[in-house]
């Protein structure tokens, strides 16, 4: 069953690693903070410069004193920083004011041929989010050439040390109806370029721009749209340009297609190793049948008392190993047995049982319990509680296992050994194709939202059918051997007619020596308490006085402790409290971005917090 469990383990550590894989994401430190939304707003001036407006949302996780930018000038004919604003949660807005003395509203310009940088003072702590908005004006952005104009910039640079999220940059002309404008974006090939040559713009959009990358924007469009643009270069560009963004944008389309064919050849192995799988795992169980039996007649209410202790025929009747409720049976019992005795005692003021030993015990957890808990041979569940609160041996765990072990021992005879590796099997099975078909449904979406809609559609209905299917031919593998079934059937009835007790009367199917008898496997099923009120009504309270003489003190003796839960309860709460596991377009129209770059000025800008 391990070398099962490990081969599961392995496939889906297989299918994760190759997931991971097809997205191509890359594992970095984050930051104390992050970056949603960042906005670019970049007005193009008819003589060629540019007023640009850089608006960006920090959410901190951490304390800072404020926040810096950079804008890189190189390639351009200078530029100045214009103003400053920003805005701390939901406070009104505030414009900054050159300063050196690092008080909050106050910025430091640091200006180079290079660069400018803005440094702005203003203490933040977790949980806070400012939105900051940076205005530049830049000289000589737009070449014009003979044939004719160009902007070739990087307008986001390689100097974020966080991705940027929800990025949108936005190129407006000095002029509409450009109708020979064309465009293109270098970087994520997951963003988008919309050129609107009615308006003159061209809008650029990606969900996240990783750290230390960059989108370069690259327009041309007639020199008519810059005219008055002093920057001027006496040579043709426009066929040279066209070639070059060409070029870049079969890269990434070939890029694109290539991811593309990885995810379907992603999907097309995991749908194989689905199919595979479950072809072998059905001709598996094919050529390994369960063992059959011949099922005994449903009995509907037993009154014999069962011929096995309480706790093992809790254990037979659930198909389990034996429980706080079985453990409550067999104290019982023992109590019956005069093995102990059960008296009602006040703890201060709260009411408990008080367990005395009178002899030898065949119950090891109350042999360990009188040697280590209480004094004199004797102990309260109140005591039993105290000890599992303390208990960071985590002993009573221990002795509970050590009571279990014989039991489980026992109703191993009345078990098919070769049914239950079977139906363990089949379990596994039933975990390792239904993670499975999830990831399978997963991977779909990596092909496209309808791919992924159909995807996860049928994958739902495949792993219903299947759970279906599963189920039933689990129900139909017998756990319980001939002889099993016979005794699992008597306690069925047995225990149904507990649970019944309400529709019979108590007296007429036997005398009170017989449910003296019945009381402990009451309790092991958790049925004590009710079948006790039953008696009561039936029987009268001098018979049971005079012929319950074991139990009459704890179920009747007026000190309102409900034995029947207050026993199972208690030991069920110690051992809770014992228990200390550690728990692209070629042509320049509207695409995706294109990978390389097309030389554009700048690259060094960026930002970050201090």
């Amino acid at each position: 069953m391990l070398k099962r469990r490990g081969l599961w383990g392995l496939i889906l550590g297989l299918l994760v690693g190759l997931l991971f894989c097809v997205q191509g994401q890359s594992v970095r430190a984050s930051a104390d903070y992050t970056i949603s939304p960042y906005r670019v707003n970049v007005q193009v001036l008819k003589y060629g410069d540019a007023n640009v407006t850089q608006t960006m949302t920090y959410r901190f996780d951490d304390g800072y004193h404020g926040v810096f930018n950079v804008q890189d000038i190189r390639g351009i004919q200078g530029g100045k920083l214009t103003g400053v604003q920003y805005r701390v949660n939901d406070g009104g807005t505030v414009t900054g004011v050159p300063a050196t003395d690092g008080q909050n509203g106050s910025y430091e310009l640091t200006q180079s041929k290079q660069r400018l940088r803005v440094k702005l003072y203003q203490t933040v702590s977790d949980g806070d989010q400012m939105a900051v908005t940076y205005r530049f004006h830049l000289r000589g952005v737009v070449k014009n050439y003979r044939d004719t104009a160009e902007l070739n910039w990087k307008v986001i640079g390689t100097g974020w040390d966080v991705q940027l999220n929800h990025v949108k940059v936005t190129i407006q002309l000095p002029q509409t109806k450009v109708s020979k404008l064309q465009a293109w974006t270098h970087g994520p090939l997951s963003g988008h370029t919309q050129v609107d040559r009615q308006h003159g713009r061209v809008v650029m959009t990606v969900a996240q721009n990783p750290a230390e990358s960059f989108v370069e924007s690259h327009l041309l469009f007639p020199t008519t749209v810059t005219a008055t643009n002093p920057n001027k270069v006496a040579k043709n560009r426009l066929v040279a340009a066209q070639q070059q963004e060409a070029k870049l944008a079969r890269q990434a389309n070939q890029k694109r297609q290539q991811a593309q064919w990885l995810r379907w050849g992603f999907f097309l192995v995991l749908i194989a190793l689905l199919v595979g799988c479950g072809v072998r795992s059905w001709w598996w169980y094919h050529r390994h049948p369960a063992n059959k039996y011949a099922h005994p007649t449903p009995i509907n209410h037993a009154f014999d008392v069962p011929g096995v202790t309480p706790a093992l025929a809790q254990s037979l009747a659930d198909g389990m190993s034996p429980n706080t409720d079985a453990l409550a049976g067999e104290i019982l019992a023992a109590a019956a047995r005069k093995e102990i005795t059960l008296e009602p005692v006040k703890d201060g003021r709260k009411e408990t049982v008080k367990l005395t030993k009178n002899g030898e015990q065949t119950n090891s957890f109350l042999e360990k319990c009188f040697a280590q808990v209480g004094s004199d041979d004797s102990f309260t569940l109140q005591e039993l509680k105290t000890f599992g609160k303390h208990d960071e041996n985590d002993e009573l765990n221990k002795w509970f296992s050590e009571w279990q072990e014989p039991i489980d021992d026992a109703a191993d005879t009345y078990y098919d050994d070769k049914n239950l590796k079977l139906r363990e099997r089949l379990i596994g099975t039933r975990l390792g194709l239904s993670a499975l078909i999830i990831v399978t449904a997963a991977a779909s979406w990596l092909l496209g939202v309808t791919v992924g809609k159909v995807g996860t559609v049928v994958g739902l209905i495949v792993l219903i059918v299947f759970w279906i299917f599963v189920g039933r031919f689990y129900r139909r593998i017998d756990r319980n051997n001939a002889k099993g079934l016979d005794q699992v059937n008597e306690l069925t009835g047995f225990r149904r007619m507990l649970k019944d007790i309400g529709h019979f009367n108590t007296a007429e199917i036997g005398d009170l020596i017989l449910w003296e008898q019945i009381l402990p496997y009451a309790a092991a099923f958790g049925l004590a308490q009710q079948v006790a009120d039953k008696l009561a009504v039936d029987f009268g309270p001098e018979a049971l006085d005079t012929d319950l003489v074991v139990f009459y003190p704890l179920f009747y003796g007026g000190v309102g402790l409900p034995l029947g839960d207050a026993l199972s309860d208690s030991l069920s709460s110690a051992l809770q409290s014992a228990d200390t596991s550690s728990d692209s377009s070629i042509s320049g129209g509207s695409g995706g971005f294109s990978g390389g770059s097309s030389g554009g000025f700048g690259g060094g800008s960026g930002g970050g917090a201090f």
